[in-house]
């Protein structure tokens, strides 16, 4: 039997150490930002689509989370390139990785919206999964415990959401975004503040 794993050269070497070092340093440099930026954005879609659609009877009560789109995604995009450009030597595998997480939950997102929409069923539900799994693993690779608890809040509220109508269920993930995303953003950006201090 062959033995397939691949032989670092020295310089392939140094740079994992180099990598796990600077993880284990700057630990992916995340200060919550996109946590925050999204965590507020639901929470407002959650409750404007809720008022809208019970108090007001709007007929198109979902505009809410069109807004949220329109403002997140730019304000998210600027906000990499302007992190990009400030520290331009800040890429790693697991900084990777983390990307590659969050933009493979975008695309399932995106694609489970549409489905929900179609079969004509509420989305929130799969939403909370979604979110519950890409929150899982950033904070796994992030080694940050209350992203493990928003994820499991996330669960949690994916589960609640089976006995619940549409409109109980957008205040069932207005308040698991405030455990899964608002209250683990606001500690990382104080662990990021902390760590510049």
């Amino acid at each position: 039997m062959e033995n397939d794993e691949k032989v670092l050269n020295p310089e392939e070497s140094l740079r994992v150490i180099r990598e796990t070092i600077d993880l284990a340093k700057n630990t992916i440099r995340e200060n919550g930002f996109h946590f925050l930026l999204w965590g507020w954005l639901v929470v407002f879609a959650c409750v404007a689509d809720y008022y809208l659609d019970v108090v007001l009877q709007h007929p198109r009560h979902f505009m809410a989370w069109i807004s949220m789109t329109v403002i997140g995604v730019p304000a998210a995009i600027i906000y990499e390139w302007r992190r990009d450009k400030k520290h331009p030597a800040s890429s790693n595998t697991v900084r990777e990785w983390y990307g590659r997480v969050w933009m493979a939950f975008g695309i399932s997102l995106f694609i489970v919206i549409v489905l929900a929409v179609r079969a004509q069923v509420s989305p929130v539900p799969y939403i909370l999964v979604l979110v519950g799994f890409a929150t899982f693993i950033s904070g796994t690779l992030l080694r940050f415990t209350p992203l493990l608890v928003g994820s499991a809040a996330m669960w949690a509220g994916a589960l609640i959401c089976l006995f619940l109508n549409y409109q109980e269920q957008l205040l069932v993930q207005a308040a698991a975004t405030v455990v899964g995303y608002l209250i683990p953003g606001y500690l990382l950006n104080v662990q990021a503040r902390n760590k510049h201090v």
